[in-house]
């Protein structure tokens, strides 16, 4: 099976064509675009000072409407350093968040093993927490309750505006820090109909990415006041994330917030018409049907290792990738992850359509 699923990688990234993510770039030429976006007079940054690292923070720390950003080298880096800078302000190593958070899935469990932390589970795995489940993880003192927005694991869900509102509420009234898992923040303005500072001002720290809707090379950014950002600083230290430079990080990220963050509304009604369309063929559905942000999964009820096979000799034969490769895999279904990027716009709506029935007649029979 993993050659299968390797052979069907290989396919789906040759494409010239991609339902999915953004527009694919040689190293070469990622690379050359930018060195171009680079003003002659521009320096590198060193060891976090200097004016490119220091105006994009202040950059995302105003769209984020906080006093301060940081910028680090990752995800996995900075969430644990939030939860331990709360845990160790509020005297507590106990930090809720819900069974499907990063930290818990995909980390190795480093906030435990490096941070010391102790995490408290909020809700069940396949719906959005509720200030019910909050509460019930509350029990023992809590420092802070991480928060995904949007929620990967689950189809890019989010809990309603007012759900939300009344979440950030409860723990500032009970001393408890609301963080969030902001990785693809950029996502939900257009669901909630708020601007990325009127949501984050309901949580104490933010975390977003750069590599994901933005299409940056790696990177992240924490965002709060003052004093939070000054600890920060101490844990990156710490933890061996004060590199010397981080300049072609800060430039990737800076052009792909230019690039990609004006299209994000576009893009979440592309994936709404997109999971409508597939959830016209045989044995396709999306979750969640409507999607809320321009992610979703697709589960397709197949023969997987049949499906594998024809869906790969489908992509070769026509330079089109529409179903990303499998994030999970078992007895008569395969489960994919499709975020919808620049790449989608590559092709009009009749032009996917015409790839869609193809499909349908060729691969899902």
């Amino acid at each position: 099976m993993e050659t299968l699923i390797k052979a069907y990688r290989k396919a789906a990234s040759g494409c010239r064509y991609s339902a999915a993510r953004h527009t694919a770039q040689n190293l070469k030429m990622r690379l050359q675009a930018l060195a171009d976006a680079v003003d002659d007079n521009e320096q590198t940054d060193v060891y976090g000072d200097g004016a490119l690292i220091e105006q994009f923070e202040q950059e995302i720390a105003a769209l984020l409407g906080k006093e301060q950003a940081l910028f680090l080298p990752s995800g996995t880096m900075a969430q644990p350093i939030a939860l331990k800078i709360w845990a160790e302000q509020q005297r507590s190593p106990n930090v809720a968040m819900h069974a499907t958070s990063h930290l818990q899935l995909h980390e190795h469990n480093a906030y435990q093993t490096l941070y010391g932390l102790r995490g408290v589970t909020l809700g069940s795995h396949h719906r959005v927490p509720t200030l019910a489940d909050i509460q019930s993880a509350a029990v023992e003192p809590l420092a802070a309750v991480l928060l995904e927005l949007p929620m990967r694991e689950i189809g890019g869900q989010l809990p309603a505006w007012e759900d939300l509102v009344a979440q950030a509420s409860w723990a500032r009234e009970h001393n408890i820090k609301l963080h969030m898992d902001g990785a693809r923040l950029w996502q939900c303005p257009p669901a909630y109909g708020k601007s990325l500072a009127e949501i984050s001002a309901l949580f104490d720290s933010v975390y977003v990415s750069f590599y994901k809707d933005l299409g940056g090379i790696s990177g992240a950014c924490l965002a709060g006041d003052a004093s939070f950002i000054a600890q920060a600083k101490i844990w990156v230290r710490r933890a061996g994330g004060n590199l010397f430079s981080l300049a072609p990080y800060i430039v990737a990220a800076r052009e792909g917030l230019k690039k990609h963050l004006p299209h994000i509304a576009a893009r979440r009604e592309q994936a709404i018409w997109l999971a409508e369309q597939l959830n016209q063929l045989l044995g396709v559905t999306t979750w969640p049907r409507v999607p809320q942000t321009n992610m979703f999964r697709v589960r397709m009820s197949v023969d997987v290792e049949r499906y594998l096979n024809t869906a790969t000799q489908w992509m070769l034969d026509n330079n089109v990738a529409l179903i990303t490769p499998p994030y999970e895999t078992g007895e008569g279904y395969y489960l994919c992850e499709m975020t919808i990027g620049d790449a989608f716009t590559e092709q009009t709506p009749a032009e996917w359509q015409q790839h869609l029935a193809r499909f349908a007649e060729q691969v899902l029979i």
